[in-house]
């Protein structure tokens, strides 16, 4: 697995056409900067580049040959495939196939990127742990993770996104997880599924691909996975994990959350530990983040005191409510990595448990589609029935959220919002302020500014 490839051999694992020496190659890269030895240089077209353009570079760097789309007018050997974003998912299976361990499988509507961390921190104190980096939870993330397989890897930990019908069906089919888990159903990229039947259809289809005798993990507290796990076939094993009903596999008891960690009984099919959680906002949603890796660590021989030990060095995520610690009694809380309608309903309802002056700063909430609107209008009547005391909206859809609240301001340009929140902060001892947005609006340049400001 982990030999050189014949370009004969690869163009029979593409279906293209060879044209030039038969060398063999050892990597793969789509990026014409990131050329490593024996690499072959995979032009894909994406929506804001087409990698045919940046051939020349890639050959600069040292790629000894390409796989593109059409005939390129080159000395060195190239495989011409029809759709190059094809070839590169067809080289990620034929790699998957031949790793020889556990790979597991998370997807779901929020805080999958939370689990794979969290799974992650448990197994890689056990063995090696190859895992999704940042947001390559794609098409084209996930391929390039299963290229970097090697059967010196135990274990493989695949973050599963989606944003349309089908594209958890065409991942998972080359992820073929041994352990899959749905973290969680709720409406997000609404635009792409149209609607919350066709996310809970397509979140299924992670369990479509698993392998025969694989092991199933429904979140027992989900209503729209209730249908899923009564369909489950009987050749899948199947575990569950709840907040507190008693029967399910994995679910906590005796739950203390403190302003800077979280303490709660884990109780598994193996006996019953202390969990210790060491992040400042505590929130519900981390304790099922906590129980779900500790079902798929489970899954693939875990300890308790492995999962225990894991979960005690997890620490925040940038972007996903990543404290940010200004003074004592000042705190802002970069949660502005994504959004949708359940993150954040949570993070509304973590900021409610801070002391002092609470802010919240709150960007639009895309790929809603039609709901956008209502959704946008859903959150203006959790925080009218909050005590936050103040709500900053920023965006087109975010001016439904803060519509008509005597405690909200709606801005069009950053600078305004800053200056105001700094106006509103600058004497005060004792706040938190938690930014919210999904990733197009850049909410992290917002709080970028403010950092800058209070320096000043």
């Amino acid at each position: 697995m982990n030999k050189l490839i014949s370009l004969k051999k690869l163009s029979q694992i593409v279906h293209g056409k060879l044209i030039g020496n038969d060398i063999k190659i050892l990597n793969f890269s789509i990026s014409s900067k990131k050329i490593k030895q024996h690499c072959i240089f995979i032009a894909i077209c994406g929506n804001k580049f087409d990698g045919h353009y940046f051939i020349n570079d890639a050959i600069k760097n040292g790629a000894l040959a390409i796989l593109v789309n059409r005939y390129i007018n080159i000395n060195i050997p190239q495989i011409i495939v029809i759709d190059t974003t094809i070839g590169l998912a067809q080289i990620s299976l034929w790699k998957r196939m031949k790793f020889k361990n556990n790979v597991i499988g998370i997807t779901g509507s929020s805080g999958k990127t939370s689990v794979k961390e969290m799974t992650v921190s448990i197994l890689k104190n056990k063995d090696k742990t190859i895992f999704t980096k940042k947001n390559m939870n794609n098409h084209i993330g996930v391929p390039l993770t299963l290229l970097r397989l090697k059967n010196q890897y135990k274990y493989a930990v695949i973050e599963i996104g989606g944003n349309q019908i089908n594209d958890i069906s065409y991942i998972t089919n080359l992820v073929k997880p041994d352990i899959a888990l749905i973290n969680n159903i709720s409406e997000a990229h609404l635009e792409g599924f149209k609607s919350l039947k066709n996310i809970i259809k397509n979140k299924s289809d992670i369990f479509k691909y698993l392998k025969k005798k694989g092991t199933a993990i429904i979140n027992y507290d989900d209503k729209n996975q209730k249908n899923i796990f009564e369909k489950l076939s009987n050749d899948k094993n199947i575990l569950t994990f709840s907040l507190q009903n008693n029967k399910a596999n994995f679910f906590a008891k005796n739950i203390i959350i403190l302003p800077n960690r979280i303490k709660f009984l884990l109780i598994s099919p193996i006996g019953e530990i202390l969990i210790k959680l060491f992040l400042i906002g505590g929130g519900k949603h981390n304790i099922n983040n906590a129980l779900a890796s500790a079902a798929l660590s489970f899954s693939v021989g875990a300890t308790l005191e492995d999962i225990a030990n894991g979960l005690k060095k997890f620490k925040s995520i940038k972007g996903r409510m990543y404290p940010i610690i200004i003074d004592r009694n000042k705190l802002i809380i970069n949660d502005a990595y994504n959004a949708n309608p359940n993150s954040v309903n949570i993070a509304i309802n973590i900021l409610k448990n801070f002391s002092g002056k609470k802010f919240l700063v709150i960007g639009d909430m895309l790929e809603l589609g039609i709901y956008s609107i209502f959704y946008h209008k859903k959150i203006k009547e959790l925080t009218l029935n909050s005590n936050i005391d103040y709500i900053f909206s920023i965006g087109n859809y975010s001016y439904f959220s803060t519509k008509d609240n005597i405690k909200a301001q709606h801005f069009f340009k950053k600078k305004l919002l800053i200056d105001k929140l700094f106006l509103m902060i600058k004497n005060l001892d004792h706040y938190t302020i938690l930014f919210k947005g999904s990733r197009k609006n850049k909410i992290e340049i917002l709080i970028k500014m403010l950092l800058e400001k209070l320096k000043c």
